[in-house]
């Protein structure tokens, strides 16, 4: 137990004391502490049990996302999956084999090709036309899941 005795002061009475009483928060954590060294072994168990093992298989990464891009200039339309520039007429074909390489582990399978989604980019100023006609070849090809990506201008 502390106290203070004594002090400076002008005699009057007893100066005021701004330290704070720790004394009820010192007997509170004590009590704390009984009450979880008596708890902890109660909880333990001691039953012997044979647990199954776990085979959980570790999750596949997502495959690299397949991208096209296209824009226009004073020379034409110009499509490209991936960086590969590419011909609007070959687009779904090409669009096909750059799945099929970046998703080894389903390249045998055609419906899980189609099922992935395909990213499409295209120039502000493209018209939309251009932007539908990509997304034709790509439909006709058995592609339906595509997307339309902008540029986030929020920064």
């Amino acid at each position: 137990m502390a106290g203070k005795v004594g002090g400076g002061g002008s005699g009057k009475g007893l100066d005021v004391n701004a330290d704070p009483n720790v004394i009820p928060f010192i007997d509170i954590m004590l009590v704390l502490l009984i009450i979880f060294m008596i708890a902890a072994p109660i909880s333990s168990v001691d039953i012997q049990v044979e647990m199954p093992e776990a085979r959980i298989m570790p999750s596949q990464r997502p495959p690299r996302p397949t991208w096209i891009s296209v824009n226009e200039d004073a020379a034409g339309l110009h499509v490209y999956v991936m960086n590969d520039e590419v011909n609007i007429n070959d687009l779904g074909e090409r669009t096909y084999e750059a799945v099929q390489a970046n998703t080894p582990t389903i390249a045998g399978n055609d419906d899980e090709i189609r099922d992935q989604r395909i990213y499409i980019r295209a120039d502000g100023t493209l018209a939309y036309r251009n932007v539908v006609r990509v997304m034709n070849r790509l439909q006709d090809k058995g592609f339906t899941k595509i997307g339309l990506v902008a540029e986030d201008r929020r920064r």
